[in-house]
């Protein structure tokens, strides 16, 4: 499990209580931090590689604009890096800290991929239409996927509104790529939680995030598996196994956080939506404290130590208000209802 991200660079985006909303931030206009490039980008290259010969199908889905696909690359770390990705960067570049991975063609495991995809178009399938493996452009995706360690949404503006047009996402929280071809903002939302609120913004979010200006939001989930891609055909087995496990659950649990930014490209009719995973040991997250105000709090809790008005508040007693805050709803689109009896009792004894 190399690619796991450090317990101290991992976000906390924890609230109490906890509310299904679009919780956006703005980024600078300017030069907004699209992407967040680590000393693990070499491992993210290969897991995404691994997941790209396994599912093309579902992990480049449609087909994607070759300017936008330049824009994206002009965000890559190094021209070196664009280059070898085959696509023209148009746009600023930044500094490159670690390219030396990266390769001028498909890799082999690629090539492999390619190779079934043309021979599953061959028999007629649907997934192979969608597929961009099968086709020459299909490399040149490949390989801006591999530049950066970001999945992304490419949304195309038809009728006043962004539908997505090209999703290359490897490491799905929960969700599969292929159902989300085509769909505008309500529909992709549609299968949310508690979402009326979420789906009532729908129209200034878009307008904001996909038109206007560069936003930054963060989502985290708690899951029983280590896994970049957990993709829905896996979660349900990863689920059982831990609760049929009598041991502490708390110690054989990750924090999975979502790091997703949106970049309006108005002159192209389109926006990118980034998404950047980063996966942690729950328990070592739980024992970073931090400083926070007791009205952050809804649920009792029990204060190490006071000073003034504030009160040094455990991460476990934290997280487990944000839950005992979900309605049943959010808990079941979360896929914890059978866990969370049992991640509560263990998170109110964390030390």
């Amino acid at each position: 499990m190399d690619w796991l991200t450090p317990a101290t660079k991992m976000p906390w985006p924890v609230t109490v209580p906890f509310r299904m909303g679009p919780n956006l931030q703005k980024l600078d206009p300017v030069a907004p931090a699209l992407l967040l490039r680590d000393e693990l980008s070499g491992v993210y290259r290969r897991e995404r590689e691994l997941v790209i010969a396994a599912h093309p199908e579902r992990a480049m889905v449609g087909n994607a604009d070759d300017e936008t696909l330049s824009a994206i690359l002009g965000l890559a770390p190094s021209p070196a890096a664009r280059e070898r990705a085959g696509v023209r960067a148009t746009f600023g570049t930044r500094q490159d800290d670690s390219a030396s991975h990266q390769t001028a063609h498909p890799s082999p495991v690629l090539q492999t991929a390619s190779a079934q995809a043309c021979a599953d178009r061959s028999g007629g399938g649907s997934q192979a239409i969608r597929n961009p493996a099968s086709t020459p452009q299909g490399a040149r995706e490949q390989n801006v996927a591999l530049a950066i360690q970001e999945d992304f949404v490419i949304l195309k503006q038809h009728q006043h509104t962004l539908r997505t047009e090209y999703l290359s996402v490897c490491f799905p929280s929960r969700w599969d790529p292929r159902e989300k071809l085509g769909l505008d903002f309500a529909a992709i939302h549609a299968p949310v939680a508690d979402n009326p609120m979420l789906l009532a913004a729908g129209p200034n979010i878009m307008t904001m995030a996909f038109v206007k200006q560069p936003m930054l939001r963060y989502v985290w989930l708690i899951v029983p598996a280590a896994n970049l891609d957990q993709h829905p055909e896996k979660n349900q087995a990863w689920w059982s196994e831990a609760l049929a496990d009598p041991s502490p659950l708390l110690p054989r649990l990750f924090l999975r956080v979502e790091r997703q930014t949106t970049w309006p490209l108005p002159h192209l009719q389109r926006a990118v939506f980034f998404i950047r995973l980063m996966m942690s040991p729950l328990t070592e997250v739980l024992r970073i404290s931090a400083l926070v105000r007791p009205e952050r709090i809804s649920a009792p809790v029990r204060p190490e130590r006071s000073e003034g008005s504030d009160a040094l508040v455990t991460r476990a007693a934290e997280l487990a208000a944000s839950l005992r805050s979900m309605t049943p709803a959010i808990v079941a689109y979360r896929g914890m209802t059978p866990a969370l009896p049992r991640l509560l009792t263990e998170l109110d004894t964390f030390k």
